[in-house]
């Protein structure tokens, strides 16, 4: 922790708002980045005087942006083929596909917005609004909504924490880990309640006759 905190305030000495667009932007993409620990130490270099506030949440917004917008094109370009021919094992069957191709592009908005914010899931939620083919429109709005929403939290948490970031840093690791596995229990019980749903809707009312046909009333 404490060495990548290291090799974070030097790069930011070095480079500047060009180290915040870049691994803002190399997150969106999907590849692992320590966006937290950058943000937070831009917000303390605001504090110090050496960055404009409004200037590096353009920055980072502008990275996970263009980011998220080069992981949506490649996943709707080629994602899809590749899900059908080597993943359809995660969606059973075509009606599962398709109930979540319709909610990308009815519900894909929140889904993006929220996306953003949470970390881990800011790396991999453009994949599947590409996948399913969210309007880009839509994808756009809400990712640039996101983007900015996500550094202005952490940047102004850096301002506010000041000279005790490093120690703000250690302390939010420790939490890390439970607030993992909260995440995890809450999608394991959406899965489980949305999949007793379907089997309710699927399965026929006590009115309704289980065979196709209605049998005829033997005439006396």
């Amino acid at each position: 922790m404490l060495s990548a905190i290291h090799t974070v305030t030097q790069w930011l000495n070095q480079v500047g708002y060009l180290a915040v667009y870049l691994v803002l932007f190399v997150e969106s993409i999907g590849v692992p980045s320590p966006s937290e620990i950058i943000l937070l130490f831009s917000g303390y270099e605001v504090w110090l005087g050496h960055f404009s506030y409004p200037v590096v949440v353009l920055v980072a917004a502008a990275g996970s942006t263009t980011g998220a917008t080069g992981a949506y094109f490649i996943a709707r370009l080629g994602g899809r083929p590749l899900i059908l021919k080597h993943f359809r094992w995660i969606f059973r069957t075509p009606e599962r596909l398709a109930y979540w191709e319709n909610y990308f592009h009815t519900r894909g908005d929140k889904v993006v917005l929220i996306g953003r914010i949470i970390s881990g899931v800011r790396m991999i939620i453009s994949y599947p609004a590409g996948i399913f083919e969210m309007p880009y429109p839509r994808f756009l709005l809400f990712t640039v909504i996101g983007s900015i929403l996500w550094p202005l939290i952490a940047v102004t948490a850096g301002y506010l924490l000041g000279p005790h970031v490093v120690s703000g840093l250690e302390s939010a690791k420790r939490y890390e880990a439970p607030v993992a596995a909260g995440a995890v229990l809450l999608a394991g019980a959406w899965w489980w309640w949305d999949r007793q749903k379907k089997k309710r809707q699927v399965l026929p009312s006590p009115e309704e006759p289980s065979s196709g046909h209605v049998q005829e009333e033997e005439k006396p």
